[in-house]
């Protein structure tokens, strides 16, 4: 019971802002995207990453203080700031934008913006499904209109850099279709005064949003995945765990501890918090955020609706091996799974349906989520394991 208390404590608050001394800065990339932002070239720059790598936290307290040290204009929306309505959101977001340049020359607020993270699955078509989507009226279009016109003209001399964040949102209902194609004539309109950059976490609604011809983003821009904070993160909060509670650890576990998390400073910031509030050693603070993803992610909960014919594809397509080979049949089989054309067809529908797997333009399979395929393998029966050996 405790735990289950503690985990869901966590998650509520994840979405606390890391405390300044915490804050790992990467001078290196904000100067890169930067001078990007001054270019004519990179009008629109799109930013990928998987949930929880810091990507919000860059671009809120690394990009944006330098952007502004440069003369630029930063205004940062989350698309997902109003869930049903994100025009309403983005209005809101231009206008304070246009009151602070007006009362003192340059946008704050946002800045100190709470970057609120919530416990969802990453599951595309099941985020947030019970809000209701709304189309912007022609009112809340014009007003759109005139309140860009009127940052732009404030800003003067000064470029607008508009960072839109959780831009895969807008893929998640045809309601926001309208306000998809009104800010795509308006950023057109205005050409090189405008800089933009599209941050996203879904490769699958990123991808629709740029890669569909039928979106009106179609091949606006090409998509850059964004860089993971490299390991001398680690080092700054180990060394941070040292000199502030005389607590050392063993790096070399917390080194594959972070590669197995995909370098999520997210989770190594909350494994910091555990071991010092909770008074525990590396490996218990480990296995807790371990079941703490495992929450987050819901994989107790996607496991128990997938069936062992599902379990088998999920791992042969994970491994790309063919799925109806000889060898693969086998392995269906040993897992308990359906090893018929039929079985295995059905068992790829079922997954697509959920949107579990994902068939890309290029025809690669994409799993969400990515740390499903550890469940599952943990998951299994013990005399099923030496199977995946042969994979």
């Amino acid at each position: 019971m405790k735990i289950t208390l503690d985990l869901t404590a966590m998650l509520q608050a994840s979405f606390i802002t890391y405390p300044d001394p915490w804050h790992y800065q990467r001078p290196s990339l904000a100067t890169h995207i930067g001078n990007m932002c001054k270019d004519t070239l990179f009008s629109r720059m799109i930013y990928l990453g998987s949930r929880r790598i810091g990507k919000s936290y860059f671009f809120l307290n690394d990009l944006c203080p330098y952007l502004l040290k440069e003369g630029l204009i930063p205004v940062y929306v989350n698309m997902r700031g109003n869930t049903s309505a994100p025009h309403s959101e983005f209005a809101e977001q231009l206008a304070i934008a246009l009151d602070e340049i007006e009362q003192d020359g340059t946008p704050k607020r946002f800045l100190n913006t709470e970057i609120k993270k919530l416990a969802i699955s990453n599951q595309f078509a099941k985020i947030d499904m019970d809000f209701k989507p709304k189309v912007a009226t022609d009112i809340d279009l014009s007003n759109i209109k005139i309140l860009l016109k009127s940052l732009v003209e404030a800003a003067g001399k000064s470029k607008l850099i508009l960072i839109l964040d959780e831009f895969e949102h807008l893929m998640t209902s045809t309601a926001f279709d309208n306000f998809l194609y009104a800010l795509r004539t308006l950023l057109d309109n205005y050409g090189s005064r405008i800089s933009v950059i599209f941050i996203g976490s879904s490769s699958t609604g990123m991808k629709t949003a740029f890669v569909d011809d039928k979106m009106p983003f179609y091949q606006s821009a090409q998509i850059n995945e964004f860089p993971t904070l490299d390991d001398g993160f680690l080092t700054h909060c180990t060394e941070k765990l040292e000199g502030v509670y005389n607590i050392h650890i063993n790096r070399l576990e917390l080194l594959d501890f972070w590669y197995e998390i995909d370098r999520s400073p997210h989770w190594i910031i909350n494994l910091m918090r555990d071991m010092v509030a909770n008074q525990r050693s590396l490996p218990q603070a480990i296995s807790f955020i371990k079941e703490a993803i495992r929450v987050e992610e819901g994989h107790v909960e996607l496991l128990k609706n997938l069936t062992a014919t599902d379990k088998a594809v999920l791992l042969l397509l994970h491994y790309k091996r063919g799925l109806y080979s000889e060898k693969s049949v086998r392995i269906i089989r040993a897992i308990g799974g359906k090893g018929t054309r039929g079985g295995i067809q059905s068992s790829v529908r079922r997954l697509e349906n959920k949107k579990i797997i994902i068939t890309l333009p290029d025809k690669n399979v994409m799993i969400q989520p990515r740390r499903l395929i550890d469940a599952i393998k943990q998951d299994l029966p013990d005399e099923v394991k030496p199977w995946i050996g042969v994979l």
